[in-house]
């Protein structure tokens, strides 16, 4: 399950995803009702995998990104939390604060 944070993310993806198979399939009722019914070929499963498998990569590519770019979101904000720990610490023990 992804935590809050991802969310957003999960859902821009899935909702990406849905779009692509909804276009995917208008083309292919399309393509069905002007030219007809085409018989299923080596080269057009082969062509199809290869699509299916670019498709996935790049899904994939952009997945990646988004972690890598919420991993980096989070360690600035730890960092932050972090350094605002240490100099709380710090006042606290040189009696600055209240």
């Amino acid at each position: 399950m992804a935590n809050p944070q991802q969310q957003p993310y999960a859902e821009m993806v899935k909702q990406a995803q849905v779009t692509l198979l909804t276009m995917l399939e208008t083309w292919n009722r399309t393509f069905q009702q002007t030219f007809g019914a085409t018989p299923m070929n080596s080269e057009l499963i082969d062509q199809t995998f290869d699509f299916a498998d670019k498709l996935v990569r790049a899904q994939l590519k952009a997945q990646r990104q988004l972690a890598k770019q919420a991993a980096a979101s989070g360690t600035a904000v730890a960092e932050t939390v972090r350094a605002g720990t240490a100099q709380m610490t710090e006042a606290l023990k040189g009696g600055s604060v209240l």
